[in-house]
């Protein structure tokens, strides 16, 4: 390890650090999965379906998700079981067991928005806290 180069070493020690939270098997994974799926929505569910819906909690297995109107909601409830896969496919895991449509950012168990919300802040804070 002598002589090699410090960004080498912080490459691996990033990669050891990701490979451990996404093994389940510290106590921190289930918060890097969501916050993992959080900042990446788009890309797991695409542009139109992104841009019209936001993951607002998850507890037990049931990703809760926000919408913006009815006919969305409509729409995406004969969408539910392909975007469950697709983002368990990308996750390589049984990770999301049932996703519940909202149109109420609200209406999601009690602590589970906060804790969701609260974690992916610590991860990426906003430009406010800088």
């Amino acid at each position: 390890m002598r002589g090699q180069d410090p960004k080498s070493k912080f490459s691996m020690s990033s990669e050891v650090l990701q490979k451990l939270f996404e093994s389940g098997k510290s106590p921190l994974s289930e918060q890097f999965i969501r916050w993992k799926l959080w900042a990446r929505w788009s890309e797991f569910v695409g542009p139109t379906v992104a841009q019209n819906t936001e993951p607002v909690g998850f507890s037990r297995g049931t990703l809760y998700l926000w919408v913006r109107s009815s006919s969305w909601m409509q729409q995406l409830t004969f969408m539910k079981d392909h975007i469950q896969q697709t983002i368990n496919q990308k996750l390589e895991r049984q990770f999301v067991k049932n996703i519940r449509f909202t149109l109420d950012r609200r209406e999601v168990p009690a602590g589970s928005q906060e804790e969701f919300k609260n974690v992916i802040h610590k991860m990426a804070p906003d430009e406010s806290d800088r």
